[in-house]
């Protein structure tokens, strides 16, 4: 019996977001939230949860993201600079491998065209038809390299390299290791 079919999970089925299962799920919850941090959509000063930085409503005596209890860890005003930048180099490194994965294949789609109106035999060499794969081609093949492909890449590596940092981040802040 492996150890997928114990923890209950059917064997063969995708375990977490793009196969990558985070060691911290509360990071994971808050990236979108930090994301508009980020992109300056939500105010800066507010008041925090003091372990993972979620923000919290007045209310609130524990954080909805990691359960830490504001009684446990003060509340903080603001998002340390230091946490906002691992969020932004998940979001970056995501954002490269989709916009590359978009770029190669519109480059295999204009070598396509390319082939198709230099060597093209018959009907093939035909350069509406070649215009037609560019477009259509072009538009299908970055979706595939960029939206599908690229995407789950880059969704694991930045999601790997913000857990590292985060790892990082609490061995600093809480002085283990």
């Amino acid at each position: 019996m492996t150890e997928e079919r114990a923890a209950g999970v059917p064997q063969g089925e995708p375990v977490g977001i793009a196969g990558y299962v985070s060691p911290y799920p509360y990071v994971d919850r808050l990236q979108e939230k930090m994301e508009e941090r980020l992109a300056r959509r939500v105010p800066a000063s507010g008041r925090f949860c003091g372990f993972c930085y979620a923000r919290l409503r007045a209310e609130d005596t524990v954080c909805p993201f990691c359960g830490t209890a504001t009684a446990e860890r003060e509340p903080v005003s603001e998002i340390p600079q230091e946490v906002l930048r691992l969020y932004l180099a998940k979001q970056k490194t995501e954002a490269r491998w989709v916009h590359g994965g978009a770029f190669f294949g519109l480059v295999v789609a204009s070598a396509l065209f390319i082939w198709m109106v230099i060597w093209g035999p018959g009907i093939l060499g035909h350069p509406a038809l070649a215009f037609g794969v560019l477009l259509l081609g072009g538009y299908v093949l970055a979706q595939l390299f960029g939206t599908f492909i690229g995407a789950q890449i880059g969704y694991r590596k930045g999601a790997r390299r913000r857990d590292a940092m985060w790892a990082e981040f609490l061995a600093r802040r809480d002085g283990a290791g």
